[in-house]
């Protein structure tokens, strides 16, 4: 497809950032990607974004089953009509032990497909995206302008660069569990929509973690210094895809079980390409530049609130009650459960939908690399959770906050494999920061300590049911560093607003399989973190 078409990958994938072109008419306002992020704006618009990509390839394969002329059982065209775009279901582990990130994404550029008349070896369009080269003269910022294909923690910044997909899986596995507890956490312990959406914080608004902040970790780890981790260009490689329609249906099972809390108005702290900096949004925001009718209606995040106007629903929510939605959340994650390979399904027997239903197939097929000691299964037991906050600018680069439970190699290339790590805080960041550093904001995370804890308490290293005691191994053994996204350490004091401290919540366990735990409230631990660089210190807001 011709790369001027709106409808062509290089198109559709440029809304998200660059080459801030104009798409299907719709003008920018500032020199930005269309995406809201930081924004209350950040689940709703990327339910559109990705349905707009799946409409394009459910023509085209509508097309292809048409094309076959020897379907002589006529199973094509049916599989065709319930076609749904796949998720990458990277929070839960499968049963087979595999890696989290699935052989069809990165192990081979090339792929062999199956057809009535035949195979045939095709270049894997899960593993990059090959750019013409006139498109790199509209990607100035270093190394983006020399790499001619997508790169997925790229072993250098020359134009010669490789991905190394296999380190990429050997990280994403390593803080698989870390995904599932912050998941959880956040069904659990976020049910106010404003604190649930997005990553950018107020002294008066005191939620930490977010589904922006965990599926920033996931942008991260892919990337490492490669397409992924910069807003500018994440969406050109096709993992961005995958990710995105899993991050629409952990947002999706969320409003399930949230059904009362939603868009709330807010001020936008970044902006976006048609929305200024400072500006008004609220649920009836156009979520351009995607329109929801021939008329030229923009969807608003109160026409995308409910997946079925697309045309799809996803396994663990349709047509369930909500303990039916526990119940299956629970299977899947709270345990750190296998799953089955899956898939989004379609709203009725055939769907042809105005723009896209958003699709879905698990293609994770892993499981943990150890196993996890259980929460308590009855009674009261307490979480410990560290939370990050910092300013989305340094020096316009995007970076980690890695944190660990015990020792750790010094060698910050390490890090994200380090048996102690307990999970990883990404701040990824669009390039209009590195030119305008007013566009930057407070961003937070919180990362799940208790599990491993847990492992070390097995260890006879702390005893939990001591709250003192545990406090005092954490004021010991709880570790935070800093990196750039190509593994370089940056000193903790030059990091801007960067603030660490633990949380603990007395949560009471749940009595069945189709509830979740009761949290209460989460009070600060002062002492566990002062004194030590970026450390909560005296006066300091929480």
């Amino acid at each position: 497809m011709d790369q001027s078409d709106v409808r062509s990958y290089y198109q559709l994938s440029g809304i998200h950032g660059r080459p801030f072109i104009e798409w299907n008419g719709v003008p920018l306002v500032q020199n930005m990607g269309y995406c809201s992020h930081t924004s209350n704006l950040f689940a709703t618009w990327h339910r559109p974004y990705v349905a707009a990509f799946e409409q394009v390839l459910y023509d085209i394969v509508q097309d292809v089953a048409t094309s076959i002329v020897n379907d002589t059982k006529g199973e094509y065209k049916p599989a065709a009509s319930s076609f749904r775009h796949p998720y990458w279901d990277w929070a839960a582990p499968a049963l087979d032990g595999g890696p989290i990130l699935p052989a069809p994404i990165s192990g081979s550029a090339y792929i062999v497909v199956y057809l009535p008349n035949g195979s045939q070896t095709i270049p894997n369009p899960l593993y990059q995206y090959k750019f013409d080269h006139s498109d790199l003269s509209s990607f100035p910022d270093a190394p983006f302008d020399v790499w001619e294909e997508t790169k997925r923690y790229p072993s250098t910044t020359t134009a010669t660069a490789s991905s190394q997909d296999k380190l990429v899986g050997q990280q994403i596995t390593q803080s698989q569990d870390s995904y599932a507890q912050r998941f959880m956490n956040l069904l659990q312990a976020y049910p106010r929509f404003a604190n649930f959406s997005n990553s950018a914080w107020t002294p008066e608004s005191p939620g930490y973690d977010s589904l922006e902040s965990l599926h920033n970790q996931i942008h991260g780890l892919i990337g490492n210094g490669g397409h992924m981790s910069i807003i500018d260009y994440s969406g050109f490689d096709p993992l961005f895809w995958l990710h995105h329609t899993n991050v629409d249906r952990l947002f999706a099972i969320w409003q399930a079980l949230h059904p009362d809390s939603f868009v709330e108005p807010s001020i936008e702290p970044v902006g976006s390409a048609v929305i200024a900096q400072g500006a008004r949004t609220d649920v009836h925001t156009p979520l351009k530049p995607f329109r929801s009718d021939t008329k030229g209606d923009f969807w608003t995040s109160d026409s995308a609130a409910d997946v079925t106007r697309f045309g799809y629903s996803y396994p663990e929510i349709q047509g369930k009650s909500v303990p039916q939605v526990k119940a299956a959340v629970n299977a899947l994650y709270a345990a750190s459960a296998g799953k089955s390979i899956t898939r989004r399904s379609s709203i009725g027997a055939e769907t042809d939908p105005k723009l896209a239903p958003l699709i879905a197939a698990g293609l994770s097929n892993e499981a943990p690399v150890e196993t996890i000691p259980d929460l308590p299964a009855t009674g009261n037991y307490t979480e410990y959770l560290a939370n990050v906050r910092a300013s989305s600018l340094l020096s316009g680069e995007a970076f980690f906050i890695h944190l660990f439970i015990g020792d750790f190699d010094p060698d910050p290339r390490s890090w994200t494999f380090e048996p102690s790590l307990v999970g990883s805080h990404a701040v990824i960041t669009p390039y209009v920061m590195k030119r305008d550093p007013l566009q930057s904001t407070i961003v937070t995370g919180q990362i799940p300590l208790t599990r491993a804890l847990r492992a070390d308490e097995q260890k006879g290293l702390v005893d939990m049911t001591n709250n003192q005691n545990t406090k005092e191994y954490l004021t010991t053994n709880l570790h935070w560093r800093v990196t750039t996204m190509d593994d370089k350490e940056v000193p903790r004091d030059q990091v801007p607003d960067l603030k660490i401290s633990v949380v603990a919540a007395n949560v009471s366990a749940a009595q069945a399989d189709d509830e979740f735990p009761v949290w209460g409230e989460m009070i600060v631990q002062t002492d566990i973190t002062t004194g030590r660089p970026a450390g909560l210190g005296p006066g300091d807001a929480v």
